[in-house]
């Protein structure tokens, strides 16, 4: 499967290189605005938002090609590999981003001092972390499955089929994983709330309060991505239309 994340990789190489390199001098210029550092720090994340919805269409437009390639299913290689390549090509180039990010903010506390963090950053931050990448990765998939049905149908409409799709499936799966558990791991409510607490106990008085790993919707999620992968290479197995 790796020989074929290598390949869906150098295809398009050039314009993957491009948005890290736009990344990278976005993050850059923005370091010499006179900009708040709150607006700073806005437009900062919002740009690296923007890079990680531009991997995603690209990984999808990438995955759309594969399963309408007829050269590509001449390949000798099982289904679960030809699925899964586009998916691990869009999590390595989320990795890539987030190591991006944690440079840019080791440069920050180099420059500045980290009194200002809240109590248990790094913990929470971590968390968060492993939930955006989760997430983006969950996104990715319900895609795949989105551009698959689409492609499986041999009517008129399946543009509205895969949009409609991808709504059922990322907005149906949360609403029946917090219907059952009251909770998900992908949830963001309380990613960015605090309370104010003792200033003798940390050093600006302030506290994330999120902190902790929810285990029962994680499993779900897990559970329903394998099933969802199941499902796309199912639909391929039977020769998507084209």
């Amino acid at each position: 499967m790796l020989k074929l994340v290598k390949y869906d990789f150098r295809r398009d190489r050039d314009k993957f290189l491009a948005v890290f390199v736009i990344i990278i001098l976005a993050q850059i210029g923005l370091g010499f605005t006179k900009l708040h550092d709150y607006e700073r720090f806005t437009l900062n994340g919002i740009a690296y938002v923007i890079a990680g919805l531009i991997f995603l269409v690209m990984a999808a437009k990438t995955f759309f090609n594969n399963i309408n390639s007829y050269n590509r299913r001449l390949v000798p290689v099982r289904t679960l590999n030809t699925v899964l390549s586009p998916l691990v090509l869009y999590l390595a180039l989320m990795l890539g981003i987030i190591l991006i990010a944690l440079i840019h903010f080791g440069v920050y506390l180099s420059m500045y001092p980290s009194s200002f963090l809240p109590e248990n950053f790094w913990t929470v931050g971590l968390l968060v972390l492993l939930q955006a990448y989760w997430f983006a990765g969950y996104i990715m998939l319900t895609l795949m499955v989105s551009i698959t049905v689409a492609r499986s149908v041999k009517f008129k409409g399946r543009v509205w089929i895969g949009l409609a799709t991808a709504y059922l499936l990322q907005n149906g799966i949360f609403y029946l994983e917090y219907f059952i558990f009251k909770s998900n791991f992908t949830a963001w409510e309380s990613v960015f709330q605090f309370e104010v607490i003792d200033e003798m106990d940390t050093a600006n008085g302030i506290q994330l309060i999120q902190g902790h790993l929810n285990l029962a919707p994680l499993l779900f999620e897990a559970v329903i991505a394998v099933l969802l992968i199941a499902v796309i290479i199912k639909l391929v197995n039977k020769r998507v239309d084209i």
